[in-house]
């Protein structure tokens, strides 16, 4: 058994490169393989990742507020506290709060076989963030 205490986790604001708006991460990446990278990630209105992909996918549960959630031409999906999300391996996505709420979600990044890293590609424009939101 490993814990990681609050006081151990590394609490700092995302890279204007990942993201549009204010984003914030408690950060607790994978340690030995099988393992995961665990983030929890706090979002102000309209705050959004950029697209990325994971090599071996990524799990998101929602446990504060209302976002948003869409994969590459898929439509813009609600998501609220207590739903689930899952992306499979190297799917395109992207994900934030909604236009009105903050949003708080726990990612989990599989780290089997890779570091459970983050492949960070361009900003979601206004028009796919509001697309069918």
């Amino acid at each position: 058994m490993k814990i990681v205490h609050t006081a151990e986790s590394e609490t700092r604001r995302a890279p204007s490169e990942w993201v549009t708006g204010a984003v914030w991460m408690d950060a607790t990446p994978a340690e030995s393989s099988p393992g995961a990278g665990v983030f929890r990630v706090s979002f102000e209105p309209g705050a959004r990742t950029n697209w990325h992909t994971h090599p071996e996918g990524q799990i998101l549960h929602v446990i504060a507020g209302a976002g948003r959630a869409a994969t590459e031409g898929g439509p813009v999906t609600q998501i609220k506290t207590g739903d689930v999300v899952y992306f499979a391996p190297d799917e395109r996505h992207w994900h934030g709060a909604a236009p009105d709420a903050f949003m708080v979600h726990l990612a989990i990044n599989p780290a089997t076989n890779s570091d459970g890293g983050t492949d960070w590609l361009e900003p979601v424009t206004g028009e796919q963030y509001e697309e069918n939101g």
